[in-house]
């Protein structure tokens, strides 16, 4: 079989994991979050808006690429399925520590630019 379709019976098989008996989409979310930070998010969706070659070959390049977008397609699903089954955020225990560092230096960030960007009223 041809290395892209396997690629996309991957994403397939995403869709049809939440049908199998046992499925936990409380744990696809924390598997996500604790593989991926928001600054790696970042970096992969910004990799992949890259307009230098098409979709298809960076995948193929890039297997570390490839599995962030079944990881993220994985947490999607989850995130639906909890939604559907009234199942809430707060029974989902997330490792927080990372994410809030970087949230801190992402605040600091904006913190700067909405002061560099104010109008001088002093004058």
């Amino acid at each position: 079989m041809m290395p892209n379709y396997n690629f996309l019976i991957q994403f397939d098989l995403e869709l049809y994991e939440i049908h199998r008996t046992g499925y936990d989409p409380i744990r696809n979310v924390k598997d996500f979050w604790e593989r991926y930070t928001l600054r790696a998010v970042q970096e992969y969706i910004a990799e992949a808006l890259q307009p230098d070659t098409s979709k298809e070959e960076k995948v193929r390049c890039n297997p570390k690429l490839a599995a962030f977008y079944i990881h993220l397609f994985r947490a999607l699903i989850a995130y639906i399925v909890m939604h559907t089954s009234e199942i809430h955020l707060d029974k989902v225990s997330i490792s927080v520590a990372p994410q809030q560092k970087e949230l801190e230096i992402i605040k600091r960030i904006s913190d700067f630019f909405q002061r560099v960007s104010q109008p001088n009223t002093k004058s």
